[in-house]
């Protein structure tokens, strides 16, 4: 998927701490969404099966959110949910200086899901990259994602077309 970039946004790029996190860095949802004839599992993707704009280190309660999209669930600050969903996440954590309270909830894909904490005993995930924290379940990995974020372009190469740095518009 590729998104207009908000002119006041920052990337998570290269961000070692999430604070001040909680930043809506897109606006007017994708411009474009590239998906492959073959793909599955579509309905729980963290990218694909939910639109929106990009929310960029979502810190809530004691957990956070590298990558998620404004049409997901998107918990409140101070709320203690454990259901944020998406790319870069993590459980048990202090989310504004990116510091782990032990090593048993990281988990780098979670899939859209409505599984608050205390009411759910089975977070799925995309492959094996997790801690070992009893609610975390391995599941397979969907594909790879690509995210593209612009000031400028209005269209992003096709899947197959090779990128440059630089990306004429």
């Amino acid at each position: 998927k590729q998104w207009y970039q908000r002119r006041v946004a920052i990337t998570a790029g290269g961000r070692k701490k999430m604070n001040p996190g909680r930043q809506i860095v897109t606006e007017g949802g994708p411009i474009q969404e590239s998906i492959a004839e073959d793909a599955e599992n579509l309905d729980d993707d963290p990218i694909f099966s939910v639109g929106g704009d990009l929310a960029f280190n979502w810190a809530y309660g004691n957990n956070g959110c590298r990558i998620a999209l404004t049409e997901g669930h998107l918990s409140g600050a101070n709320e203690n949910d454990d259901n944020t969903h998406g790319l870069g996440n993590d459980y048990r954590c202090n989310p504004l200086d990116n510091t782990r309270i032990g090593s048993l909830w990281p988990h780098d894909v979670s899939n859209i899901q409505d599984c608050p904490l205390g009411s759910c005993n089975h977070v799925r995930l995309q492959g094996t990259d997790h801690g070992s924290g009893s609610s975390l379940m391995s599941g397979p990995v969907y594909g790879s994602y690509a995210i593209y974020v612009s000031m400028d372009a209005h269209k992003f190469p096709e899947p197959g077309q090779q990128l440059a740095q630089e990306i004429k518009v």
